[in-house]
C-alpha cells in the first residue's frame, strides 16, 4: 500500500492534555513514527526511560510497557461523509535506533535544541523510530519480528521509486499540525535546502512544519509526481538561541537499508532530473563562498572569476584589517577545498546604507570549476519567486538554499520571503530561470524576542552593477565609493526599527 498520513496521539484526562505527534501508515495494520512521540510519558515511567536510554542503534527491539496505548486516527477521504475522521486504537510495541541520524545528530547539529527543554534523553529520541501496531483481532498473532521486517521492506521498496532528493527538488510534507485533528492531513510546500550528514541521511528543508508533524510522511516532487522518500523528525529548532525556520527529514532509504542490513551496491533508485531549481542550487554551489573574519562568518558571492572579485556585506568583514579574512572554497567534488587569504578593496562605514564590502582574491588559485553570478540587467519584482543562499548554520557544508518571494521592492531594498538565517549575509537573491543575482543579502527582523527568518532585506543588485563593473573592468578602487550613500531617501528607506544583522 502507499504509505499515509494519520495523527498518533496519548489521551490523558482532557482534550487539552492529548500528546500527539504525525506517523505513517505502511500497512492496514503497521504505524510508523518518530521516537519524540514518547517524550511525555518518560518523566513518568523510569522502566520506560531506563529502556531508552540503553537502546544500542540498528537493533529492532520489542517495547514490553502496559502504558504505551494510542489513539490513531486517519482522515477519511469520502467528501459526502458527515465524520472526516477514522478513529482506532494502537500500541508501541517496536523501536530502533538509527545509527547514521544519531551520530549526524551528534556532529552537525550538536550545539542545537529542539525543544525549549531540549535534553540527551530527545536527542536519543530523534534519531529514533516506533512501530505501532493497530488493534485488529485477527492480526494479532502475525505481528511479529518477521512481519515487521516485511513491512520495513515494502516501505524501502517504496522509498526506492525515486532517488534520493537533491538540493533544490521540490517537498511537500504531510502532518497533523500540533497533533489536533482537527490539521489532519494538512500539507507545507518547500525545497530540499540542504543534503547532510552521515550517507546524506537528511534533508534540511524551508517546507514549515510546527510541533506535532513529527512523523509526517515527506514526498519529493518529480515530473508533477509526489514521490515518499523520508519522514519529519524535527519540525522547529533553535541554533546559537536563534529560532530555526527549517524542517529536518530523514531520508528513509539509507535509515531502513541500515536497519534490515542492505548494502550501499545493493540499493538502485530510479533518476529523474527535471527542475530548474536543482541546476540552479549545482551553480550556487559553485559561486556562494564562505567568509571567515575573526570570529564572524558570512556568505560571499564570486561576482568575477578572472580577477578573483568577491561580494559579502561590509558588517561580515567588520574586524578587519585586525582580523585577517579567510574565503573558503569548495571544488566540484563538494568539497572544501581551499582556505584562501582575502584582501579587503572596500567595505562601506558602518551605520549607512547599502552594508557592502568587496574582496580580492589571488584569481589564479580558484578552481576551474566554480563560477561567476551575473548580475541581472533588470530590476527585481513584486511577487516573483526568487531563490536566496548562504552559510546560516554550517560552515563545513555546501551553501543552504531556500525559495521565496519578493514581498516588496524598491529603488533602495528588496524584502523576500526566503528563510534567512544568521550567516547569510552577503549571499545572494537571484532569479531561478536565469540563475542572474537580483540583490545581496544583508538583515531580517528582530523584536525582543524573536527572529523573524522570513522577513528580511537585500540590497538591490542595480544599485552595484555600476560601481561594480567599473571597478572590474579599470580597477578603480575609487568607483567603489559611490556604494556609500548619504541620501536622506536611501537612509529613511534603511532605516526601519527592527534590523538585526545576519
Amino acid at each position: 500500500m502507499d504509505p499515509t498520513s494519520v495523527s498518533i496521539s496519548f489521551s490523558e484526562g482532557s482534550a487539552s492534555e492529548i500528546q500527539g505527534t504525525s506517523g505513517i501508515k505502511i500497512a492496514h495494520n503497521i504505524i510508523l513514527t518518530n521516537g519524540i512521540l514518547l517524550k511525555s510519558k518518560l518523566h513518568k515511567n523510569n522502566n520506560l526511560l531506563e529502556f531508552i536510554k540503553n537502546i544500542k542503534p540498528n537493533e529492532l527491539l520489542n517495547i514490553t510497557n502496559d502504558d504505551l496505548r494510542v489513539r490513531i486516527m486517519s482522515p477519511i477521504k469520502n467528501l459526502q461523509s458527515n465524520n472526516n475522521i477514522n478513529e482506532k486504537i494502537g500500541e508501541i510495541i517496536y523501536t530502533w535506533r538509527c545509527p547514521l541520524l544519531a551520530d549526524t545528530i551528534d556532529t552537525l547539529f550538536n550545539s542545537w535544541k529542539f525543544s525549549e527543554k531540549y535534553n540527551s534523553i530527545d536527542k536519543i529520541l530523534l534519531s529514533c523510530f516506533l512501530i505501532i501496531s493497530i488493534d485488529i483481532p485477527q492480526d494479532i498473532q502475525k505481528i511479529n519480528v518477521n512481519y515487521i521486517n516485511s513491512c520495513l521492506n515494502n516501505l524501502l521498496s517504496t522509498c526506492l521509486m525515486i532517488d534520493q532528493p537533491n538540493k533544490g527538488d521540490n517537498i511537500l510534507i504531510e502532518s497533523t499540525p500540533f497533533g489536533n485533528p482537527v490539521f489532519i492531513d494538512s500539507i507545507s510546500c518547500g525545497i530540499a535546502s540542504n543534503i547532510l550528514g552521515i550517507q546524506q541521511c537528511l534533508v534540511l528543508t524551508d517546507a514549515t512544519a510546527v510541533p506535532g508533524c513529527e512523523g509526517g510522511p515527506v514526498y519529493v516532487i518529480k515530473n508533477k509526481k509526489n514521490f515518499f522518500f523520508g519522514i519529519v523528525i524535527a519540525p522547529m529548532s533553535w541554533c546559537r538561541g536563534e529560532w530555526v525556520e527549517y524542517t529536518l527529514v530523514a531520508c528513509l532509504t539509507i535509515c531502513l537499508s541500515t536497519i534490515l542490513n542492505y548494502k550501499k551496491k545493493d540499493i538502485i533508485q530510479k533518476k529523474f532530473i527535471d527542475n530548474k531549481d536543482i541546476q540552479l542550487s549545482e551553480i550556487l554551489d559553485k559561486n556562494v563562498v564562505l567568509i571567515r573574519c575573526g570570529a564572524e562568518w558570512g556568505s560571499g558571492i564570486l561576482l568575477d572569476k578572472k580577477t578573483g572579485t568577491i561580494l559579502t556585506c561590509s558588517h561580515v568583514v567588520s574586524q578587519a584589517p585586525e582580523q585577517r579574512i579567510k574565503v573558503v572554497l569548495h571544488d566540484d567534488k563538494t568539497i572544501i577545498k581551499k582556505n584562501i587569504w582575502a584582501k579587503l578593496i572596500y567595505r562601506t562605514p558602518n551605520g549607512l546604507p547599502y552594508d557592502i564590502a568587496v574582496l580580492n582574491i589571488d584569481s589564479s588559485v580558484i578552481d576551474p570549476t566554480l563560477r561567476s553570478l551575473t548580475i541581472a540587467n533588470d530590476n527585481a519584482k513584486k511577487g516573483e519567486t526568487v531563490i536566496a543562499a548562504g552559510f546560516p548554520f554550517f560552515s563545513s557544508t555546501l551553501p543552504t538554499i531556500t525559495r521565496g518571494n519578493i514581498s516588496s521592492v524598491s529603488i533602495n531594498m528588496i524584502q523576500t520571503t526566503c528563510c534567512v538565517q544568521s550567516g547569510a549575509s552577503g549571499g545572494p537573491i537571484v532569479r531561478p530561470s536565469t540563475g542572474e543575482l537580483l540583490g545581496i543579502i544583508v538583515c531580517n527582523v528582530i523584536t525582543s524576542t524573536t527572529l523573524y527568518p522570513k522577513l528580511n532585506m537585500a540590497i538591490p543588485a542595480s544599485i552595484i552593477k555600476g560601481p561594480i563593473d567599473e571597478y572590474i573592468n579599470t580597477g578603480c578602487v575609487k568607483a567603489l565609493e559611490s556604494l556609500t550613500s548619504q541620501e536622506i531617501s536611501t537612509e529613511k528607506a534603511w532605516n526601519f526599527h527592527l534590523p538585526s544583522k545576519i
